[in-house]
């Protein structure tokens, strides 16, 4: 009685074992999604955040938004220091067109105080 019993029971693990790997298998295939280079790209979405990049630059001006994109994938595409470089550049960039408009403001900024 006690080998029938050992029997069946092994018998249940392995159906359990066949039904796991079916169900592992059947969900890996649902949830694997093929890279989108132009909506999603992976460099874009590997933050571990689970947030994409353009969800917060398109929140600001041109040069914030890419310096930000370029902190966000540095050393994800290609080389790191050449994307915080490019950061870089449009930081300068906006701290340069800030500078200038608090130096020289022009009318309109005149006509909004």
């Amino acid at each position: 009685m006690l080998s029938t019993l050992t029997a069946i029971r092994a018998q249940q693990r392995r159906q359990r074992a066949r039904q796991m790997r079916a169900y592992l298998s059947s969900t890996k295939e649902e949830t694997t999604v093929k890279p989108d280079p132009v909506n999603h790209p992976p460099h874009y979405v590997a933050h571990p955040s689970g947030v994409e990049c353009i969800q917060i630059t398109e929140h600001m001006n041109f040069c914030l938004g890419n310096a930000l994109k370029y902190i966000w994938r540095a050393g994800l595409k290609g080389d790191a220091i050449e994307d915080l470089k490019k950061a870089r550049f449009y930081l300068d960039r906006e701290i340069e067109r800030r500078t200038k408009e608090t130096t020289n403001p022009t009318k309109e900024n005149d006509d909004a105080t």
